[in-house]
């Protein structure tokens, strides 16, 4: 006989499910507490969003390996098909006996699937929610079958678990959102790699420029500063160099038109 099951505790634990998702990715382990209410051996979590493309499995038990070789051969799984054929999404149902072992042709299911896994006993059920939201709550034990009290359990939990679903559609959906912002803004507005590091001058090259951009002359600003006309020549040149411009005059206008504001004093 099933123990009875602590409703507040259920309570408290979504409640955390859904803080938690929004401080690091949900694992498999947060959902251990389910295998025990249901006592099953082996559970798996799968939420399935179709406005926002997203699908992902989690499960206590199975590794991600176990998880993504499911994945691989998942149009094989016969009784998936056949609850889906019979129309039983939003009820939980004792897999095995929707299609008895013996009425089963699938090679890849018999000699593949069922040997990966050894599931004698499943219980699972597809719960439908608003915004195109499903669970699929799956409980799997290998040896004890499941009673009807695990099965109206099932129902509960999964019909109960609609705030962590809704709660995480829109976690996603921020998630999205905020991507494909990002996105908009870099193709829009794209980093140039002249911006990547500030342009570093010395204090004789700040000067110069300053010089220039004042009308002084090559001759002059040598005057100015009481170096050689080579000095200023070969400053200017490191000028042109450090910003990537080919002449006085696109020096100038650059830093005119505010292009050179990364430029370290």
């Amino acid at each position: 006989m099933m123990k009875k099951m602590d409703w507040n505790k259920f309570a408290l634990w979504q409640q955390e499910l859904i803080t938690i998702q929004n401080i690091r990715p949900i694992q498999g382990e947060d959902f251990s507490l389910l295998s025990s209410w249901i006592e099953a051996d082996v559970i798996t979590i799968t939420l399935v969003d179709t406005r926002l493309s997203f699908q992902h499995t989690w499960s206590p038990q199975l590794s991600e390996q176990d998880i993504a070789f499911y994945g691989t051969h998942k149009a094989h799984d016969v009784y998936l098909n056949t609850y889906l054929k019979q129309g039983l999404i939003g009820s939980s149902q004792f897999m095995h006996e929707l299609l008895p072992m013996q009425k089963i042709q699938d090679p890849i299911f018999i000699d593949t699937l069922q040997p990966y896994f050894k599931f004698n006993h499943s219980l699972s059920q597809i719960a439908c929610y608003p915004k195109h939201l499903y669970l699929i709550f799956t409980a799997h034990r290998f040896s004890k079958p499941f009673d009807r009290n695990a099965r109206i359990l099932q129902q509960q939990i999964s019909h109960s678990m609609a705030p962590w679903v809704l709660a995480s559609h829109y976690h996603n959906l921020a998630q999205q959102q905020a991507y494909f912002a990002s996105q908009q803004c870099l193709q829009h507005f794209p980093l140039s790699a002249k911006f990547t590091q500030p342009i570093r001058l010395t204090q004789a090259e700040n000067q110069v420029l300053n010089l220039l951009t004042e009308g002084e002359s090559g001759s002059d600003i040598a005057r100015i500063r009481n170096v050689s006309k080579e000095t200023i020549k070969s400053q200017i040149k490191s000028l042109l160099h450090k910003t990537g411009t080919r002449h006085q005059n696109e020096l100038l206008s650059r830093y005119a038109h505010d292009e050179l504001f990364t430029m370290s004093h």
